[in-house]
């Protein structure tokens, strides 16, 4: 019989309830002197709570493979969560009614950090002390205005850039070649610790709280990373250290810390599964994109027979590909569990429809920022009755995590801002593409509204243009409620059309919804001239179906080019006068695009963890890497 946790602390809780009596009793009889009774006291006191928190774990659902230490981090970590809620909340509400006393206080504090620097005299920021000032004294920038600033701070200068010590470098994906450096430092971290507790609420407002000591599966493939001539890290936005491993964010994960230091994803999706799957009592499953979580279920139902093999011996499969001080530190947490082996072997069996429901009935939802449709797709195979949330943060590596979604069962994900953490300026999208467009403050948008996002940040950044078009949902409170529609990069423009990635998307999946029996897994685009030397303008569109199917009609083909027309005006008079010629539309061979991502990583500064599909392919390279996967 299997001797459970919450049978362990059961025991505890009676056994130090016997202590607590007849030291208590002691205390009270005995004769001794002071400063001995004061210290049988104290560890009365003492075993008086430790039997308190042991008869309350004994009552919860508890993950089994805790040690003793990661079960009492868990457990303080999310009781702590609990009892800061209510403050957390309030705190985020006044901000929420007040986003413009909260984006004015920002604007002070960072300009206060940054005024004594080489930048900040330069650029006068210690005149600046309010967003009116913001908006008259600095000008609107790009990564160019600050790179040397940044290239020297990295180097070792001092005083250059940032009025603080920088902790570390975030690094953008780079999908066409290098990445962006961004210094973090200490109050960047403050204001990222705070939309971490708001992402952690966001989640509970659509789904019940899992127990304080159910284990959550993260699936984290570790980045390649640089170190900077100061010895500091350079890496993408989500990096787990050596030092983390100390911390509840790893004790409150079913992998254990070893598997946080594995680089290949295929080899890190196994064992994040594998320790996943040993667990019945998981209580989320979560990635930062629902195309990880679709690729890791995946994965399950293609290695189930070797995981299970696995799970009997102890031992992890052999062709894995794992560093060997890796792999032996990994099977020192691997129990064997034959019952477990017995109970998803019969499940797996059964088929895959529904299989997270089936293998972890206390599993609370799946969570992963939706791309290309990948949530409807856990639903209709793997997730079937799960709930599927998107609580992740719309967030980039240059600004940190600056909103939250607070209604995460909703199809749509929708993000307030939080406006403690970025400054945030609004152009309007019909000035995106001038270069000294008006932009609007916080309280100054209006719903409905599209609008590029400018944001001055506690990395340094001032007014900086992102690229990124959002739509102004709604409010809450007083504070802009947004969901990301396109970056302006990803445009589709061959004479003025500026045929934004959100229109393309619609038509791809219109078009392939008109196909019979299949269904989208992922698609990109490019422009001609990057390809085509001849004078001839069109789209060359990739796309990849579940299927192995070519036969499609250069009818169903059009179908694309139809949709077009008919939702974009400047498109349909550019067709109708022949100055750009139909789109060609190639299917691609199956796993290309999954390919195509081991293809950019290898060659870039881009991670697993951060990687979405690129909309628009920007190099001839890619382009013609992407011709060679046709199959239509």
């Amino acid at each position: 019989m299997t001797v459970t946790w919450n049978f362990r602390c059961a025991c505890w809780g009676i056994v130090s309830s016997l202590l607590v009596a007849v030291l208590f009793g002691h205390c009270l009889s005995c004769q001794a002197h002071l400063a001995l009774r004061i210290t049988e006291g104290a560890v009365t006191i003492l075993l008086f709570l430790s039997s308190l928190i042991a008869f309350h774990i004994s009552t919860l659902r508890c993950s089994e493979s805790h040690t003793l230490s990661s079960l009492l981090l868990s457990y303080w970590w999310h009781q702590g969560e609990w009892l800061a809620t209510p403050f957390i909340l309030a705190k985020a509400n006044r901000m929420w009614k007040h986003p413009r006393e909260a984006q004015e206080d920002l604007i002070r504090e960072l300009t206060r950090r940054h005024a004594k620097t080489e930048y900040g005299r330069k650029n006068r920021l210690g005149e600046i002390r309010s967003l009116g000032d913001l908006r008259r004294k600095h000008p609107l920038t790009t990564y160019d205005h600050f790179k040397d600033y940044i290239q020297r701070l990295a180097d070792g200068e001092e005083g250059v850039f940032l009025g603080e010590r920088s902790l570390r470098f975030g690094v953008t994906s780079g999908t066409t070649g290098t990445g962006k450096k961004v210094p973090y430092s200490g109050f960047f971290w403050e204001g990222e610790s705070f939309a971490f507790k708001l992402y952690r609420l966001g989640i509970y407002q659509g789904i019940s709280r899992p127990s304080s000591v159910q284990k959550r599966c993260f699936l984290y493939t570790h980045p390649k990373f640089s170190v900077t001539k100061t010895g500091l890290a350079a890496a993408s936005f989500l990096f787990v250290t050596e030092n983390d491993t100390s911390i509840v964010i790893i004790p409150e994960q079913s992998s254990p810390p070893p598997a946080f230091t594995i680089t290949h994803e295929p080899s890190a999706m196994y064992v994040h599964m594998l320790f996943a799957i040993a667990d019945p009592n998981l209580a989320m499953l979560q990635a930062a994109f629902n195309s990880q979580l679709y690729r890791a279920l995946t994965c399950l139902e293609t290695n189930w027979r070797a995981m299970l093999e696995d799970l009997s011996t102890g031992k992890i499969n052999t062709k894995i590909p794992l560093d060997p001080d890796v792999r032996r530190s990994l099977q020192g947490y691997l129990r064997p569990d034959q019952a477990r082996v017995c109970q998803l072997r019969r499940e797996f069996e059964k088929g895959f429809e529904g299989i997270v429901k089936r293998i972890w009935p206390h599993l609370q939802a799946l969570d992963g920022i939706d791309i290309s449709g990948f949530k409807e797709k856990l639903q209709e195979k793997y997730a079937n009755g799960t709930v599927c949330v998107s609580a992740f943060n719309y967030g980039t590596t240059e600004c940190g995590s600056p909103t939250v979604n607070m209604w995460v069962t909703e199809k749509e994900p929708r993000y307030v801002i939080i406006p403690n953490i970025v400054v945030y300026e609004f152009i309007p999208e019909e000035e995106c593409l001038e270069k000294d467009p008006t932009t609007l403050l916080i309280d100054e948008v209006e719903v409905g509204g599209r609008y590029e996002l400018v944001s001055t940040t506690r990395t340094g950044l001032y007014r900086y243009r992102s690229g990124d078009v959002v739509q102004v949902t709604g409010f809450h409170e007083r504070c802009p409620v947004i969901r990301m529609l396109y970056r302006i990069g990803e445009y589709l423009n061959l004479v003025y059309e500026k045929m934004n990635a959100q229109v393309v998307d619609a038509a791809i999946k219109a078009t392939v919804g008109s196909w019979p029996r299949v269904q989208l897994v992922d698609w990109t685009c490019a422009e001609s001239p990057i390809y085509d030397d001849s004078p001839e303008l069109y789209y060359i569109v990739f796309i990849e179906i579940d299927e192995e199917q070519t036969d499609f009609t250069e009818n169903q083909l059009s179908k694309f080019d139809e949709y077009l027309q008919h939702h974009q005006y400047y498109y349909k008079n550019l067709r109708a006068s022949r100055t750009i010629s139909a789109p060609h539309v190639h299917l691609v061979a199956q796993g290309a695009f999954t390919d195509l991502e081991d293809f950019t990583i290898s060659r870039t500064t881009a991670s697993s963890n951060q990687y979405k599909t690129p909309r628009k392919l920007k190099t001839r390279e890619l382009v013609e890497w992407m011709m060679e996967r046709v199959v239509n």
